[in-house]
């Protein structure tokens, strides 16, 4: 087992270490193609009118027993609110690693100004998935916001169960997540205003899962 988690971890970071500057795919700021230092990249979408944001996924999945277990390697789809059209965009949470400590994280990203949803968060390592939306944000030309993390807890009916039930929340951001961008772009990060995500819909839910099929082809 923990063999097979250090395999996943090490496919994990060179999935981050290797995100493709493409903005309608990936989160792309902690990655510059040219090799500007990421305070200059966070300028440059700046200046184009464009909005920085930095939030997160906390999902707690059914574990057997009837407790839950922290999905190691969280992913969120983002999509405007106005324009259902829109390219939509995949960023990867925060990954943690024994005792809490943050190992990788990926979800700063530029958008355009506007509305904009949590489509859905996913669970890579376990293929589950939760379809919304879960949340909406603000994104303002010119601004790098913090808008939080969003937290699911989902416990299972029973064993093997796809049903049970959910509770979501919007927390803080882990503070390691912060110390984590103030390193890489010092100049940006005094300049973050805090709006956090509001949530759609009631905190406590009955929850179902969906799990996806991956085969040579791709994804069910």
């Amino acid at each position: 087992m923990a063999m097979r988690r250090a395999v996943l971890l090490a496919v994990w970071l060179a999935a981050v270490v290797s995100i493709a500057p493409a903005r309608a795919q990936s989160g792309d700021i902690l990655r510059p193609s040219d090799g500007s230092s990421v305070d200059e990249h966070i300028a440059r979408e700046l200046q184009e009118h464009r909005g920085v944001v930095i939030l997160d996924a906390i999902l707690s999945t059914p574990a057997i027993g009837g407790d839950t277990t922290r999905c190691a390697f969280p992913v969120l789809t983002l999509g405007q609110a106005s324009n259902k059209d829109a390219p939509q965009k995949t960023v990867r949470g925060s990954v943690v690693g024994g005792g809490g400590k943050l190992v990788a994280f990926g979800a700063i990203t530029s958008l355009p100004p506007g509305e904009h949803l949590v489509l859905s968060i996913a669970c890579n390592n376990t293929s589950e998935s939760y379809s919304g939306p879960h949340a909406k944000f603000q994104v303002r030309a010119g601004e790098i916001v913090n808008v939080g993390a969003l937290r699911i807890d989902h416990k299972s009916d029973a064993l093997f169960s796809q049903t049970g039930k959910m509770h979501r929340a919007v927390e803080d951001l882990n503070p390691d997540i912060v110390a984590f961008l103030k390193a890489r772009a010092p100049r940006a990060m005094t300049n973050v205003v805090r709006r956090p995500m509001t949530m759609l819909g009631a905190a406590d839910n009955a929850a179902r899962t969906r799990t996806q099929v991956c085969g040579p082809l791709g994804c069910l």
